[in-house]
């Protein structure tokens, strides 16, 4: 990075990790700079703030984007590079992790420190990543597309993405995540919802949740996709059968220790795309935000993005 002089976008998220990136960072600038000594900063102010940033940065011709913050903050510079709806790897992406989950950055093996972060941003090693399409319908009823580099869910995983966001989170990302599931899981009876594979015919399921992945993780280090493969083409689906709250508790150990697929209810398939509506309202997160419910239709973006990797 220090050798082409050219300068680099550096989005970052001063809310991000509870306040804790905006407080880090003039320590985190001064590190940077060391690797990339040409930077030019924004800071975003709001939600959705980060797409137009990162929008902005594509059409001023940077090709290098470093955002510092978490996987909100990812997923909407993810989108900003998007917006024309084709692959872009004519920019490449760098993340130094600081949110409270910071799940993507666990598939690909970038270290949350950092200065470790910064050092794979500066050797310049990459590597060309899938993504997903995400069509579905917002709250007011009306239809939104979305991009995605880690996993979307619907089931429970919304209605938990919702309460968990809502936390202000004061013993991390996975304590939050984990009261949320219980909390949701009191009183969730399951949804019923009819699911279509790569154009097959429709079949109809009880689920508590179905995670669609590019990436591996959610829920601040959840192994819910533990087989994805965010370069091979293909998105890889988790399908979890109704379950009571005992069963989820009983069996909480096998959402982080990549065995998911061991128990009878929960069921593994890929696919290239992926249909899902429900005769009711069924919550979906992306990338952990909350942004609407069924219907959705998921569709893989193979070689979508460049980003830097160990």
């Amino acid at each position: 990075m220090q050798s082409d002089g050219q300068p680099v976008a550096v989005i970052v998220n001063p809310q991000s990790a509870n306040g804790k990136t905006g407080r880090n960072w003039s320590r985190i600038q001064a590190k940077l700079a060391l690797a990339c000594p040409r930077i030019d900063v924004m800071q975003t102010e709001s939600a959705g703030h980060t797409i137009e940033l990162s929008e902005e940065a594509v059409r001023s011709g940077y090709s290098t984007i470093i955002i510092v913050g978490g996987d909100g903050t990812l997923n909407e510079t993810v989108n900003g590079i998007l917006s024309e709806g084709a692959p872009n790897t004519t920019v490449t992406l760098g993340l130094i992790p600081q949110g409270t989950g910071s799940d993507f950055r666990r598939t690909v093996n970038l270290p949350l420190s950092e200065d470790e972060a910064i050092g794979v941003i500066d050797r310049g090693e990459t590597a060309v990543l899938d993504a997903m399409r995400v069509v579905f319908q917002d709250t007011t009823g009306a239809n939104r597309t979305r991009y995605a580099l880690n996993i979307t869910s619907f089931g429970m995983g919304g209605a938990v993405a919702e309460r968990a966001n809502r936390s202000s989170k004061p013993l991390g990302g996975r304590a939050a995540f984990l009261t949320a599931t219980a909390i949701t899981g009191l009183g969730f009876r399951g949804n019923d919802v009819s699911i279509q594979a790569d154009g097959g015919e429709w079949r109809k399921f009880r689920i508590a949740n179905v995670a669609v992945g590019n990436g591996q993780y959610h829920g601040a280090g959840m192994h819910i996709c533990p087989r994805a493969i965010p370069n091979d083409g293909f998105l890889d689906v988790t399908l979890i059968e109704k379950l009571s709250l005992l069963e989820i508790i009983r069996n909480s150990r096998i959402l982080f220790n990549g065995q998911i697929y061991d128990h009878p209810k929960i069921h593994h398939s890929r696919v290239k795309q992926l249909a899902a509506k429900s005769p009711h309202t069924t919550r979906i997160e992306i990338d952990g935000e909350p942004l609407g419910q069924l219907p959705l239709e998921i569709t893989v973006l193979p070689t979508a993005i460049r980003m830097f990797v160990p």
